[in-house]
């Protein structure tokens, strides 16, 4: 059949009329027409084949309109909703694999894409404490949240190694940021974990342990190279300077109610570490690479302020003195030292009056504490401006209440010689205001 339709095509292409005989068979069709004319009846009715097509008219303009409508919904409004979605729900996917992932794509910079991804590891912890606070946090999600968690941590090294290549220095901060935040976030989520499991006593389980241990389990395998090589003196400072900054700009933005004490705290912290500052600048000329030091402990305090400033949920869960201690000035120390060195002699004398009440041996566990604190007490004389002194002192109270503890429970009464109640703290009896009992010594 193919041949021969090969065949005929051929042929008629050979085939031709002539002028005349067009002409003869045009006069013949004509002539059929004229004789032949349509009917009114025929064209009554409607051909068989009009109906098989029908044409579909759509507005331009209108379908513009509406095109760009559904496009910006899609483009702009969804992508904002997700945003205030939490695992679970179904924006959550377009939260964290559409807008995270673009986000992540258009940061250029190496440093910037350190601190995005550290971002992202906050972002979510944010959505585990939301879930938590509204009993939602299932094992599932619970589960999801401590993969993404680990998924996030590892890609903050790996961009920190990649960071190293071109920025020893920068790679080095980038490392104290990272394990700043995971230290905060891991104390505040136990932070959160003690309040539920104390306030729901049905419950010996915690909502959000599973994610503490994976960040726990971050920094213990944190590779302590990474801040191994310390930046020069002058990079410590032009970066403790940009922290600087930046919590001054927190600080003065954080809506705190007037009067509220962490208001006097923070200032307080702003204050500790201009004078930290101002220490390293003296120490340098005698010892520089002590003087770095210092200043990457600085470094660590200004990260952990702007941590705690900007994280609404690590300000409300760990206290500040927990966060950033405050360092206390040399008069502060002294007045700290004195108060403590009074704290010990009272008590010392206390326990040498009760000492003939005692039998054997408790007499010995009273005599042993006795001579260590006297020891202790000379070693505080004799190193008063050393960091050291104040832990000795503390150290050297709680020693003297556990002695009079024990003395206590050998049943000889201390309310005929003790002028306050035994057992105080060295912090609450022997600091000359709250702040000095944080104190970082």
């Amino acid at each position: 059949m193919k041949r021969f339709s090969e065949q005929f095509h051929k042929a008629a292409q050979s085939v031709s009329m002539q002028a005349s005989e067009r002409e003869a068979l045009k006069a013949r069709v004509i002539s059929y027409i004229e004789y032949h004319p349509v009917t009114a009846a025929q064209k009554a009715t409607p051909s068989p084949f009009v109906d098989s097509f029908k044409v579909v008219s759509l507005p331009h303009l209108w379908f513009t309109r509406w095109s760009a409508v559904v496009a910006v919904f899609f483009i702009m409004v969804i992508p904002v909703l997700a945003e205030q979605s939490v695992p679970g729900e179904s924006l959550y996917a377009v939260k964290v694999q559409f807008n995270e992932e673009v986000r992540s794509t258009l940061t250029f910079n190496q440093q910037e894409k350190v601190e995005w991804e550290t971002e992202r590891l906050n972002r979510r912890i944010a959505d585990a404490r939301l879930l938590a606070s509204k009993g939602e946090l299932t094992e599932e999600v619970q589960a999801e949240v401590a993969a993404a968690l680990r998924e996030h941590t590892e890609t903050v090294k790996e961009e920190i190694a990649e960071l190293r290549e071109d920025d020893v220095d920068g790679a080095t901060f980038a490392s104290i940021e990272l394990t700043t935040t995971l230290e905060l976030q891991s104390s505040s989520l136990q932070q959160d974990s003690t309040v539920a499991m104390a306030t729901d006593s049905t419950t010996d389980a915690s909502p959000t342990q599973k994610l503490v241990d994976v960040l726990n389990e971050t920094l213990s395998q944190q590779d302590q190279a990474d801040t191994s090589s310390i930046p020069s003196y002058d990079k410590i400072v032009a970066r403790i300077e940009q922290n600087t900054t930046r919590s001054y700009e927190l600080f003065n933005s954080i809506a705190f109610a007037e009067g509220d004490p962490i208001n006097a705290g923070l200032d307080r912290r702003l204050q500790d570490i201009s004078r930290s500052i101002d220490e390293a600048n003296t120490l340098r000329p005698q010892d520089e690479a002590a003087a770095s030091q210092l200043l990457i402990a600085t470094l660590e305090r200004t990260q952990k302020l702007i941590v705690y400033m900007s994280d609404v949920d690590v300000n409300r869960a760990v206290a500040l003195d927990t966060v950033v201690p405050v360092i206390l000035t040399p008069e502060e120390r002294q007045s700290q030292l004195a108060l403590l060195d009074t704290e010990i002699n009272r008590k010392v004398e206390i326990l040498e009056t009760v000492r003939s009440q005692l039998n054997t041996e408790v007499a010995e566990k009273v005599d042993y504490s006795i001579r260590v604190a006297k020891e202790n007490q000379e070693e505080v004389h004799a190193t008063t401006m050393n960091l050291d002194a104040g832990a000795y002192a503390k150290d050297t109270v709680a020693l003297l209440d556990d002695a009079l503890k024990v003395v206590e429970a050998s049943g000889v009464s201390l309310a005929a010689t003790a002028t306050t109640s035994v057992g105080t703290t060295a912090t609450s009896t022997a600091t000359s205001s709250p702040e000095a009992s944080t104190s970082n010594e």
